[in-house]
C-alpha cells in the first residue's frame, strides 16, 4: 500500500469516534461468499522483511488465506516484488553494505536488484520484525513456484491465495499502465493461477486493462483518504465513501479494498448491495479487527498474521456463544 499515508493519527479519542461512537455503522451482515479473508500485508511486515520469502513463509505458517504483495516492472520487463517504483534504501543493501540508493526500479534487471540484499536490515516501526540477512527479492513467478512447492511438500489441500498489486509511478502513462497490467496476466497465466490471484491497484485504468486482457481473474480497486477526508472519517462523516464505491463499480472490481477508517456498517452495507466485498487494509490492533468483523468485513489486510489469526479465531468463538 502506499506510504503516505495519514497524518490522520491524529489522536486515539478521534479515532474512538469513529469506532465506537454512535452511528449507523452497527452493519453485521455475513460475508458475500460466507468464508472470511485473511491476508497478510506485504507478506508479514510486522514479522519479517517485507514483501520477501521469508514473509511470505512466516504468512502461510500463520494460516493465512491469502499472500498480499507488491508489484514493479523491470528492466527487463518482469515484475519484481517490491513496493517502490525506487529501491528504498530503508530496507535495502548494496552489494557493499551501504544502504541502496534510489534508482528507479525500471532502470534494472532482475539479475541486479538481485545483488541487493533486502533481509538484512530491521524497520524500526515494526519492533517484532525479524532481519532476515542475505534475502534477496523475488519475481512474481518465483513466488508462485515457492508456494506451490511449499503446499505440495506440506500435502496442503486448500490453495494459498495471492493478492497482487500493480505498483506505478505517479506519473506513469497509459502506455506504462497498460503494459504492467499485460505483464500481470501473463504472469498469472503462464502460471496458471487465474483462479487464484486478485490484482489489486490505485489505478482503476490498470484493473479495467486487466478485466479485458482476462475477465476471469478477479480485481481489487484500492483508494486512500486525503488528510482533509481522512480527518472526516476519524470523527464519523463519510467523507468520499459514496464517491469510490461508484469508481469500484465503473472499474468492474468484485472488491474494494479501503484505508479501514472507511468501513462504517452503512459503507459495507452498501458495497455488499451491490455484490462488491470490503477488505481494509491496513489494520493492525485486534480491537479494530474484532469491530470490522463485527460489522461484516469479507477480509481483512494486516502487517501482522499471528494477531489477524487470533483475532478472528476468537471472533468465531464468540459468535457460537
Amino acid at each position: 500500500m502506499k506510504n503516505t499515508l495519514l497524518a490522520v493519527t491524529i489522536t486515539a479519542s478521534l479515532f474512538a469516534v469513529s469506532l465506537n461512537g454512535c452511528t449507523k455503522d452497527d452493519y453485521t451482515g455475513t460475508t458475500l461468499t460466507g468464508s472470511f479473508d485473511m491476508e497478510g500485508h506485504r507478506g508479514a511486515r510486522g514479522k519479517r522483511p517485507e514483501n520477501t520469502i521469508p514473509a511470505f513463509l512466516y504468512c502461510m505458517e500463520q494460516g493465512m488465506t491469502t499472500l498480499e504483495l507488491d508489484t514493479v516492472v523491470t528492466r527487463d520487463k518482469e515484475l519484481i516484488i517490491h513496493h517502490d517504483t525506487e529501491l528504498n534504501g530503508t530496507i535495502c543493501l548494496d552489494s557493499r553494505g551501504n544502504p541502496a540508493q534510489p534508482v528507479p526500479v525500471k532502470n534494472l534487471t532482475v539479475a541486479e536488484l538481485k545483488t541487493y540484499d533486502c533481509g538484512a536490515l530491521k524497520n524500526e516501526k515494526f519492533p517484532e520484525q525479524q532481519p532476515q540477512k542475505g534475502t534477496r527479492l523475488s519475481t512474481l513467478k518465483e513466488l508462485f513456484r515457492y508456494v506451490r512447492a511449499y503446499e505440495k511438500d506440506r500435502g496442503i489441500a486448500t490453495p494459498f491465495m495471492f493478492n497482487a498489486e500493480i505498483k506505478l509511478e505517479d506519473n506513469a502513462g497509459i502506455d506504462a499502465i497498460l503494459e504492467a497490467a499485460r505483464l500481470m496476466v501473463k504472469a498469472i497465466e503462464d502460471a496458471g493461477m487465474t483462479d487464484r490471484v486478485i490484482v489489486q491497484s490505485f489505478v482503476m485504468e490498470a484493473l479495467k486493462e486487466v478485466r479485458r486482457l482476462n475477465p476471469s481473474i478477479r480485481t481489487s480497486a484500492l483508494f486512500e483518504p486525503t488528510y482533509p477526508q481522512g480527518f472526516l472519517l476519524t470523527i464519523g462523516a463519510a467523507a468520499n465513501s459514496d464517491e469510490i464505491i461508484e469508481k469500484t463499480v465503473q472499474t468492474g472490481a468484485s472488491i474494494i479494498s479501503p484505508y479501514y477508517l472507511y468501513c462504517s456498517g452503512d459503507f459495507i452495507k452498501k458495497c455488499h448491495d451491490k455484490n462488491i466485498a470490503v477488505v481494509p487494509w491496513t489494520v493492525n490492533e485486534t480491537d479494530i479487527m474484532e469491530r470490522l468483523m463485527k460489522r461484516g468485513v469479507d477480509g481483512i489486510i494486516s502487517d501482522y498474521p499471528d494477531r489477524l489469526k487470533k483475532a478472528y479465531d476468537d471472533h468465531k468463538k464468540a459468535a457460537l456463544k
